[in-house]
């Protein structure tokens, strides 16, 4: 599986990216990132269950893009801390930790 996964906004205005594949991963990262995409639900949503602009113009708010792509399968999502399904937040928390990591490494 492929992840494309980018975040801005917030408070500090934090500016984030982070891509994988699980065929480069470690087994143990690849299988929880497995189980979050599937416990997710993430490619039975539609761009409608994320309605992400109900929260434009505030400051404090967090947007993601997720891109995901397995086999025949891709998707996806613009969303925000407000519009994000509660069966997609673990998932987004998973990657936007990978993608803090990811940058302190790069720096």
């Amino acid at each position: 599986m492929q992840v494309d996964f980018a975040t801005s906004g917030g408070v500090v205005n934090q500016e984030l990216t982070y891509r994988a594949d699980t065929n480069t991963m470690s087994e143990d990262q690849a299988t929880e990132l497995e189980m979050l995409v599937e416990s997710s639900g993430v490619f039975d949503l539609e761009q409608d269950d994320t309605n992400s602009n109900s929260a434009i113009g505030r400051a404090d708010v967090i947007s993601y893009r997720l891109t995901l792509s397995e086999g025949s399968r891709q998707i996806t999502l613009w969303m925000n801390d407000i519009t994000a399904p509660a069966s997609v937040r673990p998932l987004l928390a998973y990657l936007r930790k990978q993608a803090l990591e990811q940058k302190r490494k790069n720096q």
